[in-house]
């Protein structure tokens, strides 16, 4: 089926000044605000929707942050009909459908909520190429096939190449497309000695705490000048930049902004956003042997 990922939602006590950060470092600029504070931004193709966070909007993993992201379909029949073939016990119900949400929402094998949209979260015209968000990923406690099962057969979303590797190394973390954005399963725990998700090494426990997050973890943007940007920061998020384990394969920088939520920073490295097609600053829709050609 048509799908692919439109949009996220953080829950925030700050909205406008998350708003106000991705507007300045990031570009991003502002598809609506509600008289409770909610305010939903863009770069053009996602919409992130920063939720103020109140009774009744605490997030999806029970804490403030990164909460859940959201699918764009062409056809709901056709989401029902796969739902019902592949998973029918799942079940459906509606969100309020305004520009701060989708029109539907369903669960996964691991809890995470994807809302749903048949109006693509009203985002309209061209989306520019960079900066621009290209990838997300979550982060939970058991090793399952599970999540990527549902994702692909509900959503027709791909495998990469690099999931690839994964199994033939038997090692937990799936990655998959769906040609715009890279989504990660990673697995708590299941670093192997060696590997990038073995090689983190944080200078304290609340360093740790920040990047090991389950639920939704973190989400990356494809940059044309890392050094710049990591320059311009505050000195106060400056600190918690940690360039990522040289072996991982796709993000070069981890940044923060000012509520500590994870953001990938990738200029050469790209994210492989369907199978052996790959988008760094470089260029679009490179292959493998490409983007290894770029650094």
């Amino acid at each position: 089926m048509k799908a692919h990922f439109g949009y996220m939602a953080i829950i925030s006590d700050q909205p406008q000044v998350l708003a106000d950060f991705y507007a300045k470092y990031f570009d991003m600029w502002e598809l609506s605000h509600s008289d409770a504070g909610d305010v939903s931004i863009t770069d053009g193709f996602m919409n992130m929707s920063i939720l103020k966070q109140r009774p009744g909007v605490e997030g999806a993993s029970g804490r403030p942050g990164l909460s859940h992201f959201g699918m764009a379909v062409d056809d709901m029949r056709e989401l029902e009909g796969n739902l019902e073939e592949y998973f029918p016990n799942t079940e459906i119900t509606t969100e309020s459908g305004d520009i701060h949400h989708g029109e539907y929402r369903i669960y996964g094998p691991n809890g995470l909520p994807f809302s749903i949209s048949t109006t693509n979260f009203g985002v309209t015209g061209d989306p520019r190429r960079i900066p621009r968000i290209r990838h997300l990923a979550t982060s939970f406690p058991n090793w399952s096939d599970d999540e990527s099962d549902f994702i692909c057969k509900v959503f027709g979303f791909r495998e990469v190449s690099t999931t690839v590797e994964r199994r033939r190394d038997n090692r937990g973390t799936r990655f998959l497309g769906d040609g715009n954005i890279n989504l990660a399963l990673l697995t708590a725990g299941m670093g192997h000695p060696g590997s990038g998700e073995g090689g983190e090494v944080y200078r304290d426990e609340e360093e740790k705490a920040l990047n090991t997050k389950k639920g939704f973890q973190h989400y990356g943007f494809v940059v044309e000048d890392i050094p710049a940007l990591l320059a311009s920061l505050p000195p106060e998020l400056a600190y918690w930049t940690n360039q990522r384990p040289y072996l991982r394969d796709m993000a070069e920088y981890r940044v923060f902004d000012p509520d500590l939520n994870g953001i990938d920073l990738s200029q050469n490295m790209g994210f492989e956003v369907d199978f052996d097609s790959w988008e760094n600053a470089a260029g679009s829709g490179l292959t493998t042997a490409q983007r290894q050609t770029k650094f």
